[in-house]
């Protein structure tokens, strides 16, 4: 792994792999707000971020969405239906402006079926993200918004390679399922508690062994599963 594509599920593949994958992969631009997938489309484009974040987001009739994940530098889009060969069950849309890789969709599953290597990085994060999909179903049941914050902010800097992340507050009250005058609330204890800086959505961890102990233990639980990774 002498060679750093600054995404760690890239830079984790054995040199063979990576010798068949790095022609497929460009580097692309990506920005806020920027929708790669479609709800009920096919996945076409595979983005692996480098600085850049992106959400799953579930749109209802009426308009509305919510927010059910991130997705940073630990792994790549639409990782389900790109294996299934399916249409995306949910937007993908960039939530923090930079770069990642793309791959055709098409590429990445032919790479997956004749390298098993590859195919088992791949099961081992759909694995992962299928924890933190159990996971934030039954946190938001059961935890409180002042501890779910905490855990969001943990989670979302773990995926990011910068010392700060973005966070406007109607995004994060759609991921936790919360009002957004809720969540203001519970960034605005976080700065009292010097946890954080906060300042016009742009957060930076303080203290974070402080934030650790403010977030729900759903955090605790599943941090180990990203860090044994790539471990």
């Amino acid at each position: 792994m002498s060679e750093s594509f600054e995404n760690r599920f890239i830079s984790a593949l054995d040199p063979e792999d990576l010798d068949a994958l790095r022609p497929m992969l460009r580097r692309v631009s990506v920005t806020a707000d920027q929708i790669v997938v479609d709800q009920d489309a096919p996945v076409e484009l595979v983005h692996f971020p480098i600085d850049s974040q992106f959400a799953n987001l579930i749109r209802f009739p009426d308009g509305t969405a919510i927010e059910t994940a991130v997705i940073g530098n630990e792994g790549l889009t639409g990782l389900a239906p790109v294996m299934a060969d399916l249409r995306c069950g949910w937007d993908i849309g960039c939530r923090t402006s930079g770069e990642a890789y793309v791959v055709a969709a098409q590429a990445l599953r032919a790479l997956a079926a004749d390298r098993s290597r590859v195919m088992a990085r791949l099961m081992a994060l759909t694995d992962l993200y299928q924890s933190q999909a159990a996971h934030s179903a039954a946190c938001n049941a059961t935890h409180t918004v002042h501890e779910r914050v905490a855990r969001w902010f943990l989670t979302t800097d773990d995926l990011s390679p910068r010392n700060t992340m973005i966070f406007r507050q109607e995004e994060m009250a759609r991921l936790i399922g919360a009002r957004r005058s809720t969540v203001s609330e519970a960034a605005s204890e976080l700065k009292r508690r010097k946890l954080i800086a906060y300042n016009r959505g742009v957060i930076r961890i303080l203290d974070r062994p402080g934030l650790e102990a403010a977030a729900c233990d759903c955090y605790r639980m599943l941090k180990p599963r990203l860090d044994g990774l790539y471990s």
